[in-house]
């Protein structure tokens, strides 16, 4: 049985959360203030935490960084009443919760969504996952440029943070190559204007992918693969945004701006252990997905989407963004939270590599468009016309 812990100084909403969950098998403590939750923390093994965010004593924004610094693994909620846009910024940037409630709340949803959260928890944490990321040595530590620059943006010191990325060319070329969408309208006119662009929490998934493509010293026989992979990812990205601005007439959801640099983070570590196994796998003339799943569950007991969902996790990435990399190939499977997100990826990822190899290396799941309201047709020959543009000029 699971163990929620529910803090809110308004006694009556705790009182509703506790009918709400009477019927779940779901074990249920309450807390009125920040100071007695971490009391119950320390005493009882607590699985998912859900918080009011304005509380007197200590706050839910202080108490859930003290619970992601002292217990990483406890699911985090965010309470709140009002959407105050510099607090959820804040909020995100930090990554202090993994999905936010906003009252008053819908009672199905609020449990569903808790249904499906520990439903990705326990894939994203399985002992079998946490044993095969251990055994390849897939946690990498970053180099010290990139450790600098993410103690920047925990410390929120912007303009140190632009000035360390102008002296770097490689990562310069790479965050004006995936601002240059035509979501943004006009291309930035420089480094630093391209960052504020994107916002902090955008630019922290930013600098992950980025040290993770890093090009390799050795010209060895996986960096062909390697840049194939990274076009893919930045292809798949431009796709993505193309699909929210000129289909659903939005942005992604808050620092899920680079879930498609990001969603085959798995597939990129890997590659690192079994080089000539993917290399081959990537040579096929045909779709070559249900293979490559097959041979990971073979090598590994886990695929690519399992390893990458825990990487970015482990790094600290939002949970949307994690969820992209644990879905992409499943994207209505119902443990799902940001459905639409998912969906989404996972139609750039199919034709990302159309694009990029000219062949339908994925399966595209024949429900994605209608599930988003889409029409197929009408997005490829869109599509067509904006890869020309775009990715092609």
């Amino acid at each position: 049985m699971s163990t929620i812990l529910i803090v809110d100084d308004e006694v009556q909403i705790l009182k509703t959360m506790r009918r709400l969950f009477s019927e779940t098998d779901y074990k249920i403590l309450t807390a009125e203030n920040g100071m007695d939750a971490l009391t119950l923390l320390e005493n009882n093994p607590i699985d998912l935490i859900i918080s009011d965010m304005k509380m007197p004593l200590m706050n839910g924004y202080q108490l859930l960084s003290t619970v992601k610094e002292k217990y990483p693994h406890i699911i985090r909620i965010s309470l709140s009443g009002y959407a105050d846009e510099v607090a959820m910024k804040k909020r995100v940037l930090h990554n202090i919760a993994d999905f936010s409630i906003f009252k008053p709340w819908n009672n199905e949803k609020l449990l569903q969504n808790v249904d499906r959260i520990f439903q990705s928890h326990s894939l994203i944490y399985s002992d079998k996952l946490q044993e095969a990321v251990k055994k390849q040595e897939l946690i990498k530590a970053f180099p010290n440029n990139f450790q600098r620059m993410f103690e920047l943006i925990e410390n929120e010191n912007e303009d140190s943070l632009y000035a360390e990325i102008e002296q770097d060319p490689y990562l310069s070329e790479k965050l004006m190559s995936v601002t240059d969408a035509a979501i943004y309208g006009g291309m930035p006119g420089s480094i630093k204007q391209a960052a504020i662009y994107i916002g902090m929490h955008n630019l922290k998934c930013f600098l992950y992918w980025a040290a993770i493509t890093l090009p390799s010293e050795q010209k060895d026989e996986d960096e062909e693969l390697r840049q194939l992979l990274q076009r893919h990812s930045l292809s798949t990205n431009k796709i993505l945004l193309f699909l929210y601005e000129a289909f659903l007439h939005k942005q992604p959801p808050d620092a899920s701006l680079f879930s498609g640099l990001l969603h085959n983070i798995g597939l990129l570590a890997l590659l690192q252990d079994s080089k000539k196994q993917y290399t081959s796998d990537f040579d096929s003339t045909s779709e070559i997905l249900h293979q490559l799943l097959f041979n990971e569950q073979e090598r590994y007991g886990t695929t690519h989407q399992e390893i990458g969902a825990y990487l970015l996790s482990h790094y600290d990435m939002p949970f949307p963004v994690v969820e992209t990399a644990l879905y992409h190939h499943n994207p209505l499977n119902p443990s799902i939270i940001n459905r639409e997100l998912v969906i989404c990826v996972h139609i750039a990822d199919f034709y990302a590599w159309k694009y990029v190899m000219g062949k339908d290396y994925i399966d595209l799941n024949e429900n994605a468009f209608e599930s988003i309201n889409v029409s197929r047709v009408d997005f490829e020959n869109r599509l067509e016309r904006y890869m020309k543009k775009v990715l092609l000029a």
